[in-house]
Formats: C-alpha cells, sequence, structure tokens
C-alpha cells in the first residue's frame, strides 16, 4: 500500500516573518568589502604595537607600512560606506 503524504503549504504569516528573519540575519552579516578594509586597518595598527612591545624592530619604514595600511584601509572603508 502506497502511504499517503500530505502536501506543505505555508501560511502568509509563516512567509513574512521567514521573509524578516532573513533580511535580519543579512543585516548581521558584513559584507566582504568590509571586512577586507577594516583588516587592513587592524593590520596597520597591530604593526607599531608590535614594534612597542619590542617583537619587531623598530625602523622607519615598518612606521611607514603601518601607515600606509591604515591609510589604505580608511580610505576603502570610507568609499565602501558611501561617505566619499
Amino acid at each position: 500500500m502506497a502511504t499517503l503524504t500530505q502536501a506543505y503549504k505555508p501560511t502568509l504569516a509563516r512567509i513574512a516573518s521567514i521573509k524578516k528573519r532573513d533580511e535580519f540575519i543579512e543585516k548581521l552579516i558584513p559584507r566582504r568589502c568590509m571586512v577586507v578594509s577594516v583588516g587592513l586597518i587592524f593590520a596597520g595598527m597591530s604593526i607599531p604595537l608590535l614594534m612597542v612591545v619590542q617583537l619587531l624592530p623598530i625602523s622607519l619604514f615598518l612606521g611607514f607600512v603601518g601607515f600606509a595600511l591604515v591609510a589604505t584601509g580608511g580610505v576603502m572603508a570610507l568609499i565602501f560606506c558611501g561617505e566619499i
């Protein structure tokens, strides 16, 4: 004998609640471009910090590299946010 299956018919209230949940989760997940720009800022700030705790040698070149990373990440973040 064949088993009887019931067709699943989603109600309108369930569809609306799922759409709201999906929109909420989508707003919480950061965009990839923002993750990259904030990562550049953190990397640029960590280079001078590592020089202060003497894990990296103190040099002017590494200072400029850290500054360049922070400046690049900051400009990218402003562009991706739509401020520039």
